[in-house]
């Protein structure tokens, strides 16, 4: 045991730690405790998942308590997931059960009589999401000052989930709040196993004084096991449709190859005559099931998907596999955040337990809550971020001597006459080997501190004017701008949102001069839904007999006598009740997956770069199995048939393709400033098509780019879809193309690969 850090912590913290049989404490742990009992600054800690993070945050943060207990909550955890906050809040009662040291939650399914415990007789730490942080000020405002009145720690939980996103502006506004409500400046620690440059989490946790911030981070590199394997997907099985198809005859249709290269063999074509015929009828779905059966038969697993239906899909197949082999038990379950809570904390006791399970899951199973040792982690085609893969990794192999152990799915298009050249890449596969590239380099996303998100300001300030019944609008600048999360604002976009709410009735102003909420904004207000500051839609419960299955959005609720799937079993809808907001189902044989609306996710610029590297490369990274091997080597074939890694444009007849590898903001940017100069253009994943042009207009229209011919606003108005967020459509159109001018676009980048480009073209 480090005796001199273990000394100063207080006498029950001591014994609460011999009681759970602790021989040493982490490094992470001793530098938390001489740092938080020794000084007086913030603390951001970064390592690996298991690392002990949260006992280092609070072993401190309770002894600190436990010698001077004030009638306040002295202690707020924030975490992201309320699954999160209820494992984490049976540690901290674990190590406060010598002291009186009170453990509180405040959540959604926390009860009333909790919570009225809290607020009659405050103390000690509470656990909290932010959107329960934000009913507190909705619904007991008046109560704030005296409930935090001796605030002094916050610890964020899983900070790389809050990092450039609407909930992490979110955060920091009601912190800021809860700051100017109490005259409290608490110390700040955040807590995280994905984080990549520092820098933006320090600004995150301190605005003020970013140079303030402690960063304390593990020591040593997980061993891990990564594979990737690659499958085709088309009509019928993956490899059956490839034998249908000529891929040549796809490369031929982008009429970008001459004479010669077509008449060169494929990688291909040695691939179509070499693999075995697959049973008919059996889809890449189903060998992906059959993997994942023969790999995950015992320990704990989890399979990660990125959207819901893929997985209820897959869920459906594994049950099938099962049932067809006879299995004398079924160990797959599904987890994502359209089931009902005991649907989710059934399959995360069956977790716990110890026996053969295996979790298909969303993201609501990515962060730190304890299932006990995860043996291995697949992921159903590559994630979008760097980030989310080295999360997702980071489940497995938590324990001493353990290997994290990670199989990434990747599904294509087979190839065939209507193939476009992006789909001759594979970009899946593609962006797997560059995740996982990246990933290995120990490169992670940056955070971004300078959105505008002025939907979050929108919800801001309908908040502040629930909480107080109506404020001037120089208070409601000075609260949430200059001392608030929105600093990168002036005062003068400020007032032409209030202008935009006014105009939309949601606010008004008094004789006085006090703003106030409308009878619109009233109601917004008091709808359950406005504590999150992000989207959501109206839901119906899915219920069979007592149980509750899970949700389905409104816009996808079956028709009676349709069948669907949830939870990973089928059921056929036998009554729709529009009023209670209920679909009544029961088993059925059949079943279809329902679609659960999800947009792809943003990609950064260096992961397509990275992709671009990938195919200008030689090497086969052992990591990747045959199939996927032959794929790379068949991507790397076309892209030099094509003359993308030399010209990066391929002109068909009348149309030009150019590939510039940008992330989704920098392509995006590129296609607004085609429709700029009067191209009809098609954007896909990794190109541009610019449709009746030729090589010359082309390059005179990316001169153009390079002159600052025109600015981000004036692209941002070419936007089709303007609005994305929350409250987006509560504003002025002027203001909607402000926010995407900066939130979305990327111009300085746009404009850089249209210089290289020029610059290739005049030396070629």
């Amino acid at each position: 045991m480090s005796a001199a850090a273990y000394s100063r912590l207080h006498p029950g913290v001591q014994k609460a730690i011999f009681q759970q049989g602790w021989k040493d404490l982490h490094h992470i742990q001793v530098e938390s405790i001489n740092a938080l009992l020794g000084g007086d600054g913030h603390l951001l800690i970064s390592a690996q998942t298991a690392a002990g993070k949260t006992e280092a945050a609070f072993l401190p943060i309770i002894s600190r308590l436990a010698e001077n207990p004030r009638p306040s909550v002295q202690a707020l955890y924030i975490g992201p997931l309320v699954a999160l906050i209820n494992d984490q809040f049976s540690r901290l009662e674990t190590l406060c059960q010598q002291m009186e040291v009170p453990v509180h939650r405040w959540h959604g399914a926390a009860s009333g009589t909790e919570k009225r415990r809290l607020r009659d007789a405050p103390g000690g730490i509470l656990l909290i999401t932010p959107e329960s942080l934000e009913s507190n000020f909705i619904n007991y405002g008046i109560h704030l000052r005296r409930i935090y009145a001796e605030l002094e720690f916050v610890v964020i939980d899983e900070l790389h989930s809050f990092l450039s996103n609407v909930r992490g502006v979110h955060l920091r506004s009601l912190l800021a709040r809860l700051s100017a409500k109490t005259g409290r400046k608490p110390r700040v620690v955040g807590l995280s196993a994905t984080l990549g440059d520092p820098t933006g989490a320090r600004a995150f946790l301190a605005p003020d004084a970013p140079e303030t911030v402690r960063i304390i981070t593990g020591t040593g590199d997980q061993a891990l096991k990564f594979g990737i394997k690659a499958f085709l997907q088309g009509n019928g099985s993956g490899k059956e449709n490839f034998q249908r198809a000529d891929p040549c005859a796809a490369l031929a249709a982008t009429s970008a190859l001459t004479t010669e290269q077509l008449c060169t063999p494929h990688p291909l074509e040695k691939w179509k005559n070499s693999v075995e015929l697959s049973i008919p009828g059996i889809d890449e779905l189903d060998e992906i099931a059959a993997d994942i059966l023969q790999t995950c038969a015992d320990g704990t697993n989890l399979v990660f998907g990125n959207a819901k239906q893929g997985l209820e899909i897959l869920a459906d197949r594994l049950h099938g596999l099962c049932k067809s082999r006879n299995l004398p038990r079924d160990p797959f379950y599904v987890h994502h955040g359209s089931l009902s809570k005991e649907v989710r904390e059934e399959t995360e006791a069956i977790l716990k337990s110890g026996r053969p399970a295996t979790a298909l899951c969303s993201s609501t199973l990515e962060m730190g809550i304890d299932i006990g040792s995860v043996r291995r982690v697949a992921q159903l085609d590559p994630p979008w971020s760097v980030a989310s893969m080295r999360q997702r990794l980071g489940r497995s192999g938590r324990r001493p001597g353990e290997v994290a152990v990670m199989r990434v799915y990747t599904r294509d298009e087979s190839p065939h006459a209507g193939s476009t050249l992006t789909d001759l890449l594979f970009p899946n596969l593609l962006r797997a080997i560059a995740l996982a590239r990246l990933m290995f380099a120990k490169w992670l996303e940056p955070h971004e501190g300078n959105r505008l998100e002025l939907s979050t300001l929108v919800h801001q300030i309908l908040s502040c004017l629930r909480e107080t019944g109506g404020r001037p609008a120089k208070a409601l600048f000075v609260s949430l701008v200059q001392q608030g999360a929105f600093r990168n604002l002036d005062e003068g976009m400020f007032l032409r949102v209030l202008r935009s709410l006014g105009a939309g009735e949601l606010i008004e102003q008094m004789a006085t001069g006090e703003i106030i909420l409308a009878p619109a904004g009233e109601r917004v207000t008091a709808d359950r839904d406005f504590y999150a500051a992000f989207a959501s839609s109206e839901e119906f419960a899915v219920r069979h007999e007592s149980e509750e299955i899970g949700k389905l959005q409104s816009t996808l609720v079956p028709p009676v006598g349709d069948n669907l799937i949830l939870a990973g079993r089928r059921w056929v809808a036998m009554l729709v009740d529009s009023t209670a907001k209920i679909v009544w189902v029961q088993p059925a044989k059949g079943g279809k997956a329902p679609v659960f609306r999800g947009a792809a996710g943003e990609i950064h610029t260096r992961i397509v770069e990275e992709m671009a590297t990938t195919l200008i490369d030689r090497d086969e990274p052992v990591y990747l199995d045959s199939d996927a091997r032959t794929l790379l080597k068949a991507a790397r074939e076309t892209a030099e048939r094509a003359g993308l890694l030399t010209n990066g444009y391929v002109i068909r007849g009348e149309s030009l393709q150019w590939f510039p590898w940008l992330g989704t903001r920098g392509l995006l940017t590129l296609e607004l400033h085609a429709r700029c100069d009067g191209f009809a253009v098609e954007r896909d994943a990794l190109s541009i098509t610019y449709k009746r042009t030729d090589a010359a207009r082309w390059r005179h229209h990316l001169e153009s780019i390079t002159n600052d011919e025109r600015s981000a606003l004036i692209l941002a108005q070419k936007m089709e879809v303007k609005t994305f967020d929350k409250f987006d459509g509560t504003l002025a159109e002027a203001l909607l193309d402000e926010v995407n001018a900066r939130d979305r676009l990327d111009l300085p980048t746009a404009k850089l690969r249209a210089e290289q480009t020029i610059s290739m073209l005049s030396r070629s």
